[in-house]
């Protein structure tokens, strides 16, 4: 009597288990579908945009820019389209595509398809290079305190910049603006940007607001301590000589 609803219970259990294992599958495929790769590279040089799980052999292949066709191979030579007619090449055997001397027109999302198969996007990112910094002082009327502001002119297509400063050569502060006083003893400060292709500085600044009179004393103990070596080489010498002199007279 008791085999009956244990094996219908067993069915319910290994149907359930099989729709989870399905959906299962299904997120996963969707997830693979929806990922993307992310690809910067520097305005003007050479993107390579590599295909994954692309096969072993390739029939056909297709790159989409933002939808639109951007190249395509079916057999014999491969067919480009728009601003991608003269500036890019199809690799056949791996479904590499390059593109030389990018420009910012050629960001976007691009989806290849190997053997009719779509497979990860990849979104590229065509960056220009940062400009050089300058860095801009303001300070109070005592000159006891001064801001250090680091200007560069921004655009988009810088796109995420990381600006810091370098002090003495040495240590590094983030942020776009500094802050010094008659307490600050690095003596140089520097104003770097980075975005991920590029990397520009700026001039070195000195530090005005150090306080000269300990590099005046410094400076004027050494003059009278190299003043004092050489009195006391001259009495030396003209000790030697008197010496010398009443020597040779007693002779």
């Amino acid at each position: 009597m008791l085999r009956a609803p244990i094996c219908r219970l067993k069915q319910r259990m290994a149907s359930t288990s099989l729709l989870v294992l399905f959906l299962l599958e299904v997120c996963l495929a969707s997830t693979n579908i929806h990922s993307e790769k992310v690809l910067n590279v520097l305005k003007g040089s050479t993107a390579v945009l590599t295909p994954d799980d692309k096969g072993k052999s390739i029939s056909s292949v297709t790159w989409k820019h933002d939808g639109d066709l951007a190249a395509e191979w079916f057999g014999g030579s491969p067919t480009f389209y728009r601003s991608f007619n003269d500036s890019c090449s199809l690799n056949t055997e791996t479904g590499e595509l390059t593109i030389n001397e990018v420009r910012l027109e050629h960001s976007g999302l691009y989806t290849p398809e190997i053997n009719n198969r779509i497979l990860i996007d990849i979104r590229l990112q065509v960056l220009s290079p940062v400009p050089k910094p300058s860095i801009i002082s303001n300070c109070n009327s005592e000159e006891t305190q001064c801001t250090l502001t680091c200007v560069f002119d921004s655009t988009d297509d810088l796109g995420d910049v990381q600006v810091f400063w370098i002090l003495d050569d040495i240590h590094v502060k983030e942020g776009s603006e500094l802050s010094i006083t008659k307490k600050t003893k690095e003596k140089t400060f520097i104003c770097r940007l980075n975005n991920t292709v590029s990397s520009e500085s700026s001039n070195k600044l000195k530090n005005h607001l150090l306080d000269d009179k300990a590099h005046f004393i410094s400076l004027a103990v050494l003059v009278l301590c190299i003043l004092l070596i050489s009195i006391g080489v001259l009495v030396c010498l003209h000790i030697r000589k008197l010496q010398k002199g009443r020597c040779l007279g007693g002779e």
